[in-house]
């Protein structure tokens, strides 16, 4: 059975390119168009790994991870963060919440599957 990839991303063009990436190469995937969505479908459906962005509306990427990580049924769940806000402060506190990863805006397809092959060790390779 593959892997269970959740996209959060407010950017239908972003969501549709994570997505094609993923599934591409294996992965059944799951998108979100904001925060708030994250946590229900989480909890409806448990990702083996979350890739979200940080600045969305409604309820950002550090919220998420802050509310995931007061939840220990979802706190195990690897969450991977992309932003566009790549200064140091944002990865920064990102990790200290919980991210697993922060990938920075535009990424490389290669980037990105080997973050997610390291978190997820038996996934395809990039």
């Amino acid at each position: 059975m593959p892997y269970h990839i959740l996209i959060a991303d407010d950017e239908l063009i972003m969501r549709r390119l994570l997505a094609l990436i993923l599934e591409t190469d294996g992965y059944k995937v799951t998108a979100v168009v904001d925060g708030t969505q994250v946590i229900p479908q989480m909890e409806a459906n448990p990702p083996d790994l979350v890739v979200c962005d940080i600045m969305m509306p409604l309820m950002d990427g550090l919220e998420v991870l802050a509310e995931v990580q007061q939840k220990p049924h979802l706190s195990h769940i690897p969450i991977v963060i992309i932003t566009a806000a790549g200064t140091p402060a944002y990865a920064e506190q990102a990790m200290e919440l919980g991210a697993a990863r922060c990938v920075l805006k535009p990424f490389a397809k290669a980037e990105l599957l080997s973050v997610i092959h390291e978190l997820l060790p038996d996934a395809p390779k990039p």
